[in-house]
């Protein structure tokens, strides 16, 4: 599942938790390690956007740690020079490489 652009400026918050709620209580006791990646945030976009982004975000990482899933928090670190392609939503080749480098850490540290 992903929320990400058209959810950010469609729906509530309210309905968004919901629904990581929802899925939380599916993969809950399956046996099975889980980590929920924080909603991308998208430079130039409306501040009611970057401010519902946030707000999901924070809730989201606590709330993970409270029912001890994993968060992936790429946040604001992939909105650094060059690391988005110029004037676009999409990872350059370097932010590519980085967030490739950051996920295998995380399965790293899942598996050990």
């Amino acid at each position: 599942m992903q929320a990400g652009g058209d959810e950010m400026v469609e729906r509530s918050p309210k309905a968004i938790k919901r629904d990581f709620k929802a899925l939380g209580r599916l993969v809950e006791g399956s046996g099975t390690q889980v980590a929920f990646s924080a909603i991308p945030s998208v430079a130039g976009k409306s501040t009611e956007r970057c401010r519902k982004t946030h707000l999901i975000n924070r809730w989201l990482r606590d709330w993970c740690h409270r029912w001890n899933f994993g968060f992936f928090d790429h946040g604001e670190g992939y909105m650094a020079l060059g690391l988005l392609v110029i004037d676009s939503v999409q990872l350059s080749q370097r932010g590519k490489r980085i967030l490739a480098y950051e996920l295998a850490a995380l399965v790293e540290r899942a598996l050990n």
